[in-house]
Formats: structure tokens, C-alpha cells, sequence
């Protein structure tokens, strides 16, 4: 069934237009008022206390700017998608219309320039469209400033002078980037960044502190705050949009600063996120720093400045540890500690006290790698789960670790030409932003990187061995050294799945059937299906990209619709049947499925007919997509 999107947004008072009337349900109209003189005020977006000098060099347009990407932001918190294991895009992405005043009308009522935003939006976001209706914004608009004024002097604001702007998060990478242009420049470095919550507020003040005191007088920094108020939580935690207001922020900070470039920072492997999994399809895969992501904000801000603006992005040839190394040849790795990359900061950590960090998100996996790849774990933050130490607490920290893995496993033996039919789709959205001649030498960059990226989580393996695990000590179960001692990374998700349910039956089903009489097949199934059902969370979590659709037909059971789909045949083997027949029907099962599907056989055999169990399986085994398991 087909969900409904569409969404309208009212924003400041403005009133819902003729043309759209009727067209939703209230519960699908939002409201959001962000100034301070109307009631019901449901977010705050701090555009004041900016220095006196540099509010004047703010256009009525940028300030605009500032405020849709503030109600954009707000409503994408506040508009639900769905739940996590709604992969597909119809359901997932949502259909927006935004009603906006404006200090610029004339400006942002032409098509051209709302088209460009759109574009950007969508891409950013996942979702499936943006609308705008403009209309002329009416009131008291104070000559406020746009940021909070930081170690600031406003008359130091010589138009003639250079000063590069960068967006600052608190993260690893940031810091990466702004150490690196404190060391090759000599000029003062502006940095800014959007503050949603007391947490982040924290951790940028932090990591701003530590630069200012290895910097001193180096740094001017402007933060914005712009938050949901009344202290409620937003039920949509993706804030995909929230790139856009970032952006919108230093795009504002430049042109005070009279400048027409912009640096982010983040690695390579990060901002082209090839995905690792079906789940991250659509918006659910960041494209936040996204080469195309960056074209399309250009020409956004280009068009609102009038005159050519530059995203750079220093880092996007550049591998996680390869960043994290940049610290160490700057000799600033007492820096990294302070910041912060996981992404589960609003959870209480159970293990250890001091944590800053789960342990065990994508983004603290890629973090730990990292560190231990540039030799710099022992300045890494306090994780609550030590991957390199620990048993993994739960299926969600070792399905991160085995994707992660996995997914440098396959770039590791993929050769060039495998990469580009592979991700022939995001590739052209990568070169789309390149020279037409450029194109070929950029994949080829973009192949080494995954390839670097590769060799780094092995080096970094190693090093975790070499530290932490030895011959002569007890393998630890469900640990880092497990998994990769049992290739499971090299095996594909339908396999792994096969094996966990053929595990779990193997055990679970004779306890079941101990003092049940099984008849046929269908009563075989139908306690099949009840074991499934029991465990089918666990597996969901385990395996986010296959959805379950377990049910007593043909086939038996199933996990479809997914990057590999795996169907589950159950075959009762009776008293008087030979077992010739049940080698016939899984060859004739084996032929009625496509190549690609993986298949598991579940062999009840309570009398014992099938002499050679390993005999039986090898065949089919090494010949076909299959697992077949023999359950006495």
C-alpha cells in the first residue's frame, strides 16, 4: 500500500494559498514560527548578536536564505519518514511544499532560482519533491545580527584582507581540516557551525578551546543556534537537511567576510558513501558532502550572491586514516581526543562512565579503524564498547563491523572496470561535476581511494592482533578476531542468513517436534514458521536489507525483495521414503529459482534414512547457490 508524503509547511504566519486549499488533511499542514512577536513560537533561530560591522554586508536575500534553510531543517525534523526498515523509496521520501515570507520576493518568486534549490534539496535529502510559495514578509525586522560574535573584533573586518571560512562540526575530520588551514596559512581562519543541542554545543566549545589555546589569536568563530523549542524531540532524527543550513551559514559568513569560497571537510570514502547495504539506498545513504551535493549548493549560492561561489572540498581524495594522519604530520594529535564522531550521543553509555563514543555505530567503527591504521589509538576517545578488546554487546555493533569490513573486502578485489559497472549510477553523479575530460582520471582516483581505504582497514587489523590477540590466548567469542577468522565478511548476506537460520533450526526444531507427531510437510512448516517468527527481530536487525515475509507456501518461506533475496524450502523425509526421492525434489526445486537467489533446504530426517549427511549436501553444495542442512 501506498503511503501518503505530501506535507505543507506554513512558516512565519503565512497564510495557506488559494491554490493549495483542500488539498491535504490538517494533520498534514505543519506550522512553524520562528519570530518572536507571533504566538505559538515552535523554533528558534538566533539571528542576532552578530558583530555590528558585518551585519551591514548581510543582503535582505542571504538573510532570507538563512531563514528558509531554518524552516527547512526545522521540518524535517518534525515530519516523520517512516521506521528504518522502510527501504523503499515511495514510502521513505517524503513530498514537500513550503509557504515562506520573504524580504526578497522579486529575487526568490523566479522559477529559475527555486528549481536550482529544489534540485539541491532533493538530492541532499532523498526526498521525492520541493515546492516553494514565496510571498512578501511583512512586520518589524530588526537589524539584528546572524550569529553569536566569538572572539570577534568588527572593526578587523577589512574587505581587502583574505580569510578562509570553514564549517566546523566538533568531528574528526573538521578538526583535520582546520589544523590544516592554520599550519599552510598565515591569516586569521573563520569557522562556524550550527548548534542544535546542549551535546553538540558542548563538544564544538570543547574542540574550539583546544585549537584556540594551540592557535592563539588564529581563530574567529561563529556558531549559530537554531533549534526546535518547548524541549520536545523531534521524530525524525536523519536531518539530512541539516548540510544545507550548514552551508547556508558559512555561504552567509563569506560574504560578511567578503570572500567567495567556502572549505568543508570531510574524507573521501564518507562523502561519496558508495552503499554497503540495500538499507542505505535513497535517502537513507548521506549525500551531505556529496561532490554532486556541493555542484548543486554552488549554484544555489552563486545565484543569491550574484557572482561565482566555490565549495571547496580538500579532503574528498583523501581516506579516513589518511586525515586522521594529517593531525600526526602537524604534530596536533593531543587535539583528537576532544572530538566527537559517534552518532548514539543521545543514549545513556552503560559500560564506562567516561565514554564519549559508543563503539561500535559506522561512524565510531570507521573512527577506530582509522586510529589504529595511523598508529594514533592511544589519543582516540573513550569508547563504551572497545571493539578491539571487547565481545560485540549486541547484533547491531557486529552487523556494523561485518559491513564494514565486508565493504573493504569487495573493494579489494574489485578490479577498475568491475568498479565502474558495479557503481556505474553514483559514479555519473560523481563525474557529472567534473571537466568532460576529467572523467576517467577521476574514477581512476576514486578506485585507488576505495583501494587505500581497503589496505588501511587490514593494516589496521593487523595492528589490532599484533596489540590485543596472541596464539597463545583463548579465542574470544563474538569478537572482532572471530569474524574475520571465519570470513564471514566474504560470504554474501542471503549466505550468512542461511547459515544463521540453518543454525538456529538445527537446534531449536527436534525440542520442538519432541513430542509432536509429524504427519506432512505443511505441519513440518508450520513449526518452522512459528521458530522464524520468534527470532525474526533479531534477524531484521542482523540483516536490515532482507525483509521477512515467512509464510507456508511456495516457497515455504522466503526473505525477498532485497540487495539478496533467499528462499527456505522444508522437506520431510518419512519412514519408508528413500532418500533418492528428496534429492530429486531439490533438484527440480533448485532449477524453478533465479541464479542469483540464494536457497537453504531444511532436511527434517527423523528416521535416520539419509546414511551420509555430508555426502548428501556436497554435491548440491558445490554446485549451486545452497545451503542444505539435515535436522534429526
Amino acid at each position: 500500500m501506498k503511503t501518503d508524503t505530501r506535507h505543507i509547511i506554513l512558516c512565519d504566519g503565512v497564510a495557506l494559498p488559494d491554490s493549495l486549499i483542500g488539498m491535504l488533511p490538517p494533520h498534514r499542514v505543519l506550522t512553524l514560527t520562528n519570530r518572536e512577536e507571533l504566538p505559538d513560537r515552535n523554533m528558534t533561530v538566533k539571528i542576532h548578536d552578530f558583530a555590528s560591522r558585518l551585519i551591514a554586508r548581510i543582503p535582505d536575500r542571504t538573510r532570507d536564505l538563512i531563514e528558509i534553510a531554518a524552516f527547512i531543517y526545522a521540518a524535517d525534523r518534525l515530519i516523520k519518514r517512516g521506521e528504518t526498515n522502510q527501504v523503499e523509496y515511495e514510502n521513505w521520501a517524503r513530498e514537500l511544499t513550503f509557504c515562506i515570507p520573504v524580504r526578497d520576493f522579486n529575487f526568490w518568486q523566479q522559477a529559475e532560482v527555486s528549481n536550482k534549490l529544489a534540485e539541491a534539496l532533493v538530492f541532499v535529502s532523498g526526498d521525492k519533491s520541493y515546492k516553494f510559495h514565496f510571498t512578501s514578509r511583512i512586520g518589524i525586522d530588526p537589524l539584528t545580527g546572524l550569529f553569536h560574535n566569538m572572539d570577534t573584533n568588527p572593526t578587523s573586518s577589512d574587505s581587502n584582507e583574505h580569510y578562509p571560512i570553514a564549517l566546523y562540526s566538533g568531528g574528526l575530520d573538521s578538526l583535520a581540516g582546520v589544523v590544516s588551514l592554520l599550519e599552510t596559512t598565515s591569516s586569521k581562519v573563520v569557522i562556524t557551525s550550527h548548534r542544535s543541542n546542549p551535546s553538540t554545543t558542548q563538544v564544538q566549545k570543547r574542540v574550539y578551546a583546544a585549537l584556540s589555546k594551540a592557535y592563539p589569536g588564529r581563530l574567529r568563530y561563529h556558531p549559530l543556534d537554531c533549534n526546535l523549542t518547548h524541549g520536545e524531540r523531534a521524530s525524525e532524527e536523519t536531518q539530512r537537511t541539516r548540510f544545507f543550513l550548514y552551508t547556508s551559514v558559512g555561504f552567509a559568513l563569506a560574504q560578511a567576510y567578503s570572500q567567495h569560497e567556502l572549505n568543508i571537510f570531510e574524507n573521501g570514502i564518507t562523502s561519496i558513501n558508495l552503499s554497503k547495504r540495500q538499507d542505505l539506498i535513497n535517502g537513507r545513504a548521506s549525500r551531505t558532502t556529496h561532490p554532486k551535493t556541493l555542484g548543486l549548493l554552488q549554484a544555489v549560492f552563486s545565484s543569491i550572491s550574484g557572482q561565482s561561489f566555490v565549495i571547496n572540498h580538500p579532503f574528498i581524495h583523501l581516506t579516513k586514516t589518511e586525515v586522521v594522519s594529517l593531525l600526526k604530520q602537524y604534530e596536533r594529535p593531543e587535539l583528537i581526543t576532544a572530538t566527537v564522531t559517534c552518532t548514539k550521543t543521545f543514549q545513556k553509555f552503560k559500560n564506562r562512565s567516561g565514554a564519549s563514543h559508543c563503539g561500535y555505530c559506522s561512524q565510531c567503527v570507521d573512527r577506530r579503524f582509522a586510529m589504529y591504521a595511523a598508529r594514533l589509538e592511544k589519543y582516540d576517545a573513550v569508547y563504551d564498547f572497545d571493539l578491539a578488546t571487547e565481545a560485540f554487546p549486541g547484533k547491531d555493533a557486529q552487523t556494523h563491523v561485518v559491513d564494514y569490513i565486508r565493504h573493504a573486502h569487495t573493494f579489494a578485489t574489485t578490479h577498475f572496470g568491475e568498479f565502474c559497472n558495479t557503481y556505474l549510477e553514483p559514479l555519473a553523479d560523481l563525474t557529472e561535476y567534473c571537466q568532460p575530460d576529467q572523467a576517467e582520471e577521476e574514477v581512476n582516483a576514486l578506485h585507488q581511494l576505495y583501494q587505500r581505504h581497503s589496505m588501511a582497514i587490514e593494516r589496521a587489523y593487523r595492528r589490532m592482533v599484533a596489540t590485543h590477540d596472541s596464539i597463545f590466548k583463548p579465542p574470544k567469542p563474538n569478537s572482532i578476531y572471530e569474524i574475520v577468522n571465519a570470513r564471514r565478511f566474504q560470504r554474501d548476506r542471503a549466505e550468512c542468513l542461511a547459515t544463521d537460520v540453518a543454525q538456529m533450526l538445527s537446534t531449536t526444531l527436534p525440542i520442538a517436534l519432541a513430542s509432536t507427531v509429524i504427519n506432512h510437510e505443511n505441519a513440518l512448516n508450520n513449526q518452522i514458521q512459528a521458530l522464524l517468527r520468534r527470532d525474526q527481530a533479531d534477524y531484521e536487525r542482523e540483516y536490515p536489507a532482507v525483509r521477512f515475509s515467512f509464510a507456508t507456501v511456495v516457497p515455504d518461506h522466503s526473505s525477498t525483495k532485497a540487495d539478496a533475496d533467499l528462499f527456505i524450502e522444508a522437506k520431510y523425509v518419512r519412514k519408508t521414503m528413500m532418500p533418492s526421492r528428496i534429492t530429486d525434489q531439490i533438484a527440480a526445486d533448485l532449477m524453478k529459482y533465479p541464479l542469483g537467489a540464494y536457497k537453504l533446504f531444511i532436511v527434517y530426517d527423523p528416521e535416520r534414512r539419509i546414511k551420509d549427511d555430508n555426502g548428501f549436501k556436497r554435491d548440491y553444495e558445490q554446485r549451486s547457490n545452497c545451503t542444505i542442512c539435515v535436522i534429526r
